[in-house]
């Protein structure tokens, strides 16, 4: 698909418009003139081939927008605009940031966890194997797209403790046994590598980086990820938003030193 003032600049020269996962499908531009063009296109182009879509289902999302509400439209009827939604099980926000996404995966790994409750409970499985599983399910489900947040301390902090809360709870360790946090992983995963939260979280980015930095150039992800803010753009005044470039260069600050020591 081609529109010729649609899309958001990647790169000098270069524009991307859409992004397709299965029958799901992204429009970006950066203005509603451009937008609707996409949309009218991209209805047009589905008929060809016996297909629509449904208006209820389609959602505008506005980030970093100025002027009042766009009022787009496709096949006719009204898209309505959000501050959020779900997309490939991700909670995209507004404002980029990701508590609300947080929040979904907190609720998500609580349900992971209550259906495995009569496992928690038996004795006759060991702690080690209880572990595992939980490693295996519990935080696979919270900690889902991790790769990619631009999280913040509190974010971090929120995803800890609600992390430690289960993991006492499987071994059976009280508050008031005073086991520190360190002493409480150490006991249900057996081994005394730093396997808390923060550090997991920041193996999954570190891989997911090396992943997209091994990827030829033309690629979108390594595209978007070396993209500037485009002319034009200002920061807001007072204290910026963490972005992911941001949270991995202050993570990665203690990770290796170069020179004498």
């Amino acid at each position: 698909m081609n529109v010729s003032n649609g899309g958001v600049d990647l790169l000098p020269g270069e524009r991307l418009l859409d992004l397709e996962y299965a029958d799901d499908i992204v429009l970006l531009c950066d203005n509603a003139q451009g937008m609707q063009s996409a949309l009218n296109q991209l209805a047009i182009s589905v008929r060809r081939y016996g297909m629509c879509f449904a208006p209820s289902k389609c959602k505008v999302l506005l980030q970093d927008w100025q002027d009042s509400n766009p009022v787009l439209t496709l096949d006719g009827e009204q898209i309505e605009v959000v501050e959020k939604f779900v997309y490939l099980g991700s909670c995209i926000s507004a404002g980029g940031g990701v508590s609300d996404e947080i929040n979904a995966r907190i609720v998500k790994a609580r349900a992971a966890y209550a259906n495995l409750g009569h496992l928690w409970r038996l004795r006759d499985v060991s702690l080690a194997v209880r572990g595992r599983i939980y490693n295996a399910s519990m935080r696979a489900v919270l900690l889902y797209g991790c790769e990619t947040w631009p999280l913040r301390v509190e974010d971090v902090r929120r995803l800890s403790v609600f992390d430690h809360r289960c993991l006492r709870r499987i071994a059976d360790i009280q508050w008031q046994h005073h086991v520190s946090n360190a002493k409480v992983r150490h006991r249900v995963f057996g081994h005394r590598d730093d396997n808390s939260i923060g550090v997991t979280i920041l193996k999954h980015r570190l891989r997911w980086l090396g992943h997209v930095l091994r990827m030829s150039s033309q690629r979108i992800p390594r595209r978007a990820l070396f993209a500037d803010s485009g002319t034009g753009w200002k920061k807001r005044r007072g204290g910026q938003c963490m972005t992911w470039c941001r949270g991995m260069k202050e993570s990665c600050k203690g990770l290796a030193s170069v020179g004498p020591s």
